[in-house]
């Protein structure tokens, strides 16, 4: 359903981008994906690819994310450590899970590939730590309600 979603959403902002540049996209889908030809592929078609890619594909955040889950719910003022300095990592190259190696040759999609990976992994790594937090502050609360 996710990937369905994505295809549509990625149809309607390639069509939105080919008007604004005068492109007329040869687009055939099968199996849910998106096949272009090269006159549709500009840089800026090629970094939103990316960025759309990694919402499907990007999955491989989970260990830091676990990371600064446990560390946070053991000691939450500890556990902004793991998250701050995981955040500003970029996802390694094996953990980013994107789709097809040709589509990598190209710096635009690449660069948008990464950059999506990367707010994704933040915004997952600070959403474990401030639900680990608000699990200390409701033991706190539930301690001293005793």
């Amino acid at each position: 359903m996710k990937t369905l979603l994505f295809s549509l959403l990625g149809l309607m902002m390639l069509s939105s981008l080919c008007v604004a540049q005068e492109i007329e996209p040869s687009v055939v889908l099968a199996s849910n994906e998106v096949k272009l030809t090269s006159e549709s592929q500009s840089p800026q078609f090629m970094y939103i690819r990316g960025q759309m890619d990694a919402k499907v594909h990007y999955k491989k955040y989970k260990a830091a994310r676990n990371v600064t889950f446990l560390s946070s719910v053991i000691a939450p003022y500890l556990g902004i450590i793991p998250a701050v300095v995981s955040s500003r990592k970029a996802p390694r190259l094996q953990n980013l899970d994107f789709p097809d190696v040709e589509l990598m040759k190209s710096a635009d999609y690449t660069r948008g590939y990464e950059d999506q990976a990367l707010k994704i992994k933040q915004k997952k790594l600070w959403k474990s730590w401030g639900i680990a937090f608000g699990v200390n502050v409701a033991a706190m609360v539930l301690i001293a309600n005793r």
